[in-house]
């Protein structure tokens, strides 16, 4: 991260509200000159940036160790590749201000490739029907359909929810910051959105866990993911007395298992699902589903597509063959068109 770790610390001590921030920079085994840079701003700036060096352990290991030692209110993830947005962090400072003991906060953010830039709203499709800046009862939130997840570059954290829940993010695997999104929601019990696009999200970098082909060369991690999602839901669900949430936290984890499952059944070239030994993929995946509750699951080419690829599967013991060719371009023509109907730059 030596290309982006500036960027991204000087993100953040460009505000005119620097008291109100501390910044803990985790060296996760890094073996570039990510380190040597972060210690340059801890040095410029001992009040406010704070290191962490540690042997490399991946994503989760970097917020287990931060978590122990944040001092603030509320804490946020600020990935070494992306930055905020410094013109509006002061604005969202004020807005946590006006917002002790809620545990949740939520905002848009900004998707950035390239020249081109995109806001992301809370609820993806552009339908607001919340107040900016208004304190809502969780159990509201979940319950009326508009959010059906959410993502990590949108949310901040009431700290001490936090720590009375003994938060830790699983080790050793990418994709984790699905479980930032998911474990938390247990115990949130009130939710706020402020109108302020704080987080910039570098979508054009090669080679991020994001990247469809780096996805499908860890395929293991995201099923490792999706298993500690499931296992969760399943040892804390029972504690959960709203039938209202424990719904919306299910369909998550259900819509997190469809995802692995579209990966195999529709983007995964021939030669890859021939040694992919999918039959036990399947298997790991259906214990999943029962474990979970969740007795039926329909894996549709995307939200307007409704060609069921688990079905077909299902019925012919195979993947669609030349029609899945046409199915793939089809939803990649459609993500396109919802970007551009959606996504207002």
């Amino acid at each position: 991260m030596e290309a982006y770790i500036a960027q991204c610390v000087e993100s953040i001590l460009r505000t005119p509200s620097l008291a109100a921030v501390e910044v803990i920079v985790v060296n996760d085994g890094s073996k570039d000159k990510t380190l040597r840079i972060a210690k340059q701003y801890a040095e410029r700036h001992s009040d406010t940036v704070h290191i962490i060096d540690k042997p490399n352990g991946n994503y989760g290991s970097t917020i287990n160790a931060a978590l122990p030692i944040v001092k603030g209110e509320f804490v946020k993830i600020l990935d070494a590749d992306d930055a905020f947005d410094s013109s509006h962090l002061a604005e969202f400072l004020a807005f946590l201000g006006k917002m002790q003991g809620v545990d949740m906060v939520v905002t848009p953010f900004t998707e950035v490739n390239k020249q081109k830039e995109h806001r992301v709203d809370y609820n993806l499709y552009s339908r607001k029907v919340y107040e900016y800046g208004k304190v809502y009862n969780a159990e509201d939130i979940f319950g009326d359909g508009v959010i059906r997840f959410f993502m990590m570059h949108g949310v901040c954290y009431r700290t001490e929810l936090l720590r009375q829940m003994s938060y830790r993010q699983s080790e050793g695997v990418s994709y984790t910051d699905q479980e930032w999104v998911f474990y938390p929601l247990f115990n949130v019990k009130s939710i706020a959105f402020a109108d302020i696009p704080l987080y910039r999200y570098n979508i054009a970098r090669e080679g991020q866990t994001m990247d469809a082909d780096v996805q499908l060369r860890s395929l293991s991690q995201l099923m490792a993911v999706t298993e500690a999602l499931a296992h969760y839901f399943t040892l804390h669900s029972t504690t959960i007395e709203s039938a209202t949430r424990i719904a919306f936290l299910r369909n998550i984890v259900a819509d997190r298992i469809r995802i692995v499952y579209r990966k195999y059944l529709l983007v995964m070239p021939n030669n890859m699902f021939a040694a992919s030994n999918f039959e036990e993929v399947d298997a790991r995946l259906t214990a999943l589903l029962a474990q979970c509750g969740i007795e039926e699951l329909s894996v549709p080419v995307n939200n307007m597509l409704k060609v069921d690829l688990l079905a077909y599967w299902r019925t012919n013991g195979r993947r669609y063959g030349v029609a899945r060719g046409l199915l793939l371009w089809a939803d990649r023509f459609m993500a396109r068109v919802h970007t551009l109907l959606f996504r207002r730059k």
